[in-house]
């Protein structure tokens, strides 16, 4: 055979495989995909997230989503009331006011009052600054209940408060109620508190207390 022919032989073969190649299938790189597009197994199905309900209490079983609050524990109670007496030694309502519920009350054994109005007058008339400084109440002495430990309450320890569920009741025995002739506090305050979100707010103070 003549070497020319061989050497058209090879660039005949040589061609043909090109022409071949340039025909094969085109596969989609991730340069090609749409942006914004995510890129998962076959056979996934994407997955849409839900968007998740307000925290709550309680709730029903039945609910597809559920999403529970957990109650705040009741050292945040005892924060309350401590707040709560430091701005009533300190004659300051307006560090007083955010620890209150819209309708606090209080209960001083001869009728129900406005926990807000009553505790102005008492700053108006009573000059609590002179117990700064000296010890009101001690922290070992508070106690703390939930609905379910008043009822295994012995009857002397009994508290007048009914509580919710949710609330708790908070006892100070209070150290110093006088100064000089001048009576300050009763002998001891009952706080009923109730969960707002992730802290309690005062909604009862039971206090055998009168002004002057």
């Amino acid at each position: 055979m003549h070497p020319g022919s061989s050497r058209c032989s090879a660039l005949a073969a040589l061609c043909a495989l090109c022409a071949g190649c340039s025909t094969s299938p085109h596969f989609a790189s991730s340069a090609t995909l749409p942006k914004g597009d995510i890129r998962r197994a076959p056979g996934v199905s994407q997955v849409r997230p839900e968007q998740l309900p307000d925290p709550v209490q309680r709730g029903e079983s039945r609910d597809q989503l559920l999403l529970l609050r957990a109650p705040p524990t009741t050292e945040l109670a005892r924060d309350a009331v401590r707040d709560f007496l430091r701005a009533a030694v300190n004659e300051t309502p307006e560090r007083m006011e955010p620890l209150l519920s819209s309708e606090a009350f209080v209960d001083t054994g001869a009728g129900r009052q406005p926990l807000r109005s009553f505790w102005l007058a008492r700053m108006a008339q009573l000059d609590y600054t002179e117990l700064k400084g000296q010890l009101l109440f001690r922290d070992a002495d508070m106690q703390t209940f939930r609905a379910q430990d008043v009822a295994r309450l012995p009857a002397k320890r009994r508290i007048s408060l009914e509580l919710a569920q949710n609330e708790v009741a908070v006892r100070v025995p209070i150290a110093i109620s006088w100064t000089g002739r001048t009576r300050l506090f009763g002998d001891e305050l009952l706080f009923r508190l109730q969960p707002a979100g992730a802290r309690f707010e005062i909604t009862e103070i039971a206090e055998d207390f009168r002004l002057p």
